[in-house]
C-alpha cells in the first residue's frame, strides 16, 4: 500500500505502508533532500524538521485506515537530530484510540509519536 501525497501535506515524500496485521503498520519514508524544506533547515547541514516526521505518522496511518480523523497529539518526542541520509522506518501499533509511532533510522530511535484517532462516522 503507497500513501498517497496531497496538497495539504508539508511535503510530497512518497510513504510506503504496509500492514502487518490488524493493529500494526509499517512505513518507509526516504526523505528527499532536493525538498525546499532544506534550504533554510541549516543549510551545509541539512536536517529532517521535526513536523514531517510527525506528519509521516499521521499520513501512514491515514493510509492504513482512511476513515479516521486525527483529535489529539498526545504526545511527539525527538529523540535524536535525523538528516535524512537515510530511510525512516516508522513502526505504528494501535491500542484503541491511540497510535504509537516509533520512528528508527538504522535500527536507532529518533521519534516517539502517540496520536489518538476517532472514526469520522
Amino acid at each position: 500500500m503507497n500513501a498517497l501525497t496531497t496538497a495539504d501535506c508539508a511535503t510530497a515524500v512518497p510513504i510506503d505502508v504496509e500492514r502487518v496485521d490488524p493493529d500494526t503498520i509499517v512505513a518507509r519514508i526516504r526523505p528527499d533532500l532536493d525538498d525546499p524544506v532544506f534550504a533554510g533547515h541549516y543549510p551545509g547541514f541539512p536536517l529532517v524538521p521535526g513536523v514531517h516526521i510527525f506528519e509521516f505518522v499521521h499520513r501512514a496511518v491515514r493510509a492504513a485506515e482512511p476513515g479516521l480523523v486525527l483529535t489529539e497529539i498526545v504526545s511527539c518526542r525527538f529523540l535524536l537530530p535525523f538528516r535524512g541520509e537515510d530511510e525512516l522506518v516508522v513502526t505504528i501499533r494501535r491500542t484503541g484510540e491511540l497510535w504509537r509511532g516509533d520512528v528508527e533510522v538504522a535500527a536507532v530511535p529518533v521519534a516517539e509519536v502517540l496520536l489518538r484517532y476517532q472514526s469520522e462516522e
